[in-house]
């Protein structure tokens, strides 16, 4: 009888596991979260005016839907895989500031961690769109297996990563960028 109670009990978590990877929020967070990848991995020489525009609206999408996705707790004890190569973060890094040149540049407060935290640093939004663009990748990548446990396991560590310093990364560049939006920038016209 007790076999009978751990099986219905496997299969109660493995049902709840189901809808959660396969709930309509998470199904929706993921389309966003691959079009987002997949914007910044084929940019080329596109319009910069565009591409600020288009990285405003996407952002504000992956933004609104990390908040909808829910939250779980991991089966497995390890971290996910990396599925983004340095080449890769790279490639996005490079891409975004090339596009968009002087713009690429924005003064922040340091962290915590980072010098004096009164003083004020040079960063860029094409280092926050690759980072964030990394942890996507690496969700997207592991979700798409198709492997409840570890489609479960990516959201958990996604989620946590979120609240560490992708979605920070996240605000600071939609906030850099929607600036630039709201001025009319086109870095193909500097000055």
């Amino acid at each position: 009888m007790d076999l009978f109670y751990y099986l219905c009990g496997m299969q109660e978590e493995s049902s709840q596991l189901h809808n959660y990877v396969y709930s309509s929020e998470m199904v929706g967070f993921v389309s966003i979260s691959n079009k987002f990848c997949l914007f910044l991995e084929q940019l080329k020489g596109e319009d910069g005016k565009a591409f600020i525009e288009l990285s405003v609206k996407l952002l504000s999408d992956v933004y609104s839907g990390i908040l909808t996705i829910g939250v779980t707790e991991p089966v497995f004890e390890s971290e996910g895989e990396a599925t983004v190569s340095e080449e890769d973060w790279s490639q996005v890094y490079k891409r975004i500031s090339l596009l968009l040149g002087p713009y690429n540049d924005i003064l922040r407060q340091a962290e915590d961690e980072e010098f004096d935290r009164s003083e004020l640093v040079t960063h860029t939004i094409s280092e926050d769109l690759a980072d964030v663009y990394q942890d996507l990748r690496d969700f997207t990548s592991i979700y798409s297996r198709g492997i409840e446990e570890l489609m479960n396991d990516a959201a958990w560590e996604l989620r946590e990563h979120f609240a560490e310093h992708w979605g920070k990364k996240l605000l600071r560049s939609l906030m850099a960028l929607h600036e630039l939006y709201i001025q009319g920038t086109d870095p193909a016209e500097t000055e």
